[in-house]
């Protein structure tokens, strides 16, 4: 009898070992998540970071009020976003870094170039403001198509009421300079 327990326990502990041996870190952990998913969420992560980085910038440079609110409505952005990262225990080093620095070459190379527009003038910053907001619908519609988690339709759906009101607020201002 204590043969057949020692026996079952340890074809026990070894089907459990794939289970814990993928570790945290890593996106097939969650069998929620797809792989798109994740990829999804990290990159909307740093792409509400372009945002709020570029926006912040651009407010110390002109002290344009438009670019001070809108960068806090980003910041929360970036919170929600961040909360799904956790939950879904994906790679979170992108939370941490600097201002202007991201882990995504692409979002990185596009925030350089923005930030380089936005710096000529106030109406540059501007346009540059409605080239993110633009940018950031377009990419989370196609989120909303790849993805079928409650959770993230709803994070994306407010991130994209607030992407239409802040590009709302961008062409408005690009009114008042001709």
């Amino acid at each position: 009898m204590k043969t057949k327990i020692l026996s079952v326990s340890i074809l026990v502990a070894l089907l459990a070992v794939p289970l814990w041996a993928k570790g945290p870190g890593d996106p097939s952990t969650s069998p929620l998540l797809t792989d798109i998913e994740a990829a999804d969420i990290l990159y909307l992560y740093e792409e509400e970071k372009l945002a709020h980085d570029i926006y912040v910038e651009m407010y110390n440079l002109y002290g344009a009020y438009i670019f001070n609110n809108i960068s806090e409505s980003e910041q929360r952005h970036m919170e929600s976003v961040a909360k799904l990262i956790a939950k879904y225990e994906l790679d979170d080093s992108s939370l941490i870094m600097g201002p202007g620095v991201f882990n995504n070459n692409i979002i990185q190379d596009e925030y350089d170039r923005l930030l380089t527009k936005g710096m000529q003038n106030l109406k540059s910053a501007l346009e540059v403001g409605v080239e993110i907001e633009e940018m950031d619908i377009a990419d989370i519609e196609r989120m909303l198509k790849e993805t079928a988690k409650e959770n993230m339709i709803r994070v994306l759906s407010h991130l994209l009421n607030g992407s239409y009101n802040h590009l709302d607020a961008f062409t408005t201002q690009l009114g008042l300079y001709p």
